[in-house]
């Protein structure tokens, strides 16, 4: 569990998700300041001290990449399960809701709905109808 934001990159993104049960990061573009996010994260500790912070610097553009940011965001994960996915960075009091919201959650009734929705998907896909047929014209 980190006190202070952990720098990542791509070399140690999963292992720190994968490390600590809720996780924010903080995406820090080239027109942010870090130390607003240090700051943001020492002010939730206090009312959140098992949740781990870190932020990514500018210069990892595969991870803002990998998550469609183009400049400075945040991301909070629970049981290495994305719960959150925003541009810019939440004050305090907001991080406070949204972390409280996110410990909240019974991870295993979201396990469970994220099955049944993917079992959903993949019966979608099978019971596809051609596009033609749909149009009128049979294949």
């Amino acid at each position: 569990m980190h006190r202070v934001p952990a720098v990542l990159d791509e070399t140690g993104f999963d292992r720190f998700v994968s490390d600590n049960d809720t996780v924010v990061i903080g995406f820090i573009g080239e027109d942010a300041d870090a130390s607003i996010f240090s700051a943001l994260a020492g002010a939730v500790l206090g009312k959140h001290p098992g949740v781990a912070f870190a932020q990514v610097g500018a210069s990892s553009r595969a991870l803002f990449d990998m998550f469609g940011l183009r400049g400075t965001g945040t991301a909070i994960f629970r049981g290495r399960v994305g719960m959150y996915l925003e541009p810019g960075l939440p004050a305090a009091g907001q991080m406070m809701q949204l972390l409280h919201g996110i410990v909240a959650l019974d991870m295993n009734r979201v396990r469970a709905e994220i099955e049944q929705e993917k079992a959903a998907r993949e019966s979608l896909a099978v019971h596809r109808v051609c596009p033609a047929t749909r149009r009128g014209k049979p294949g």
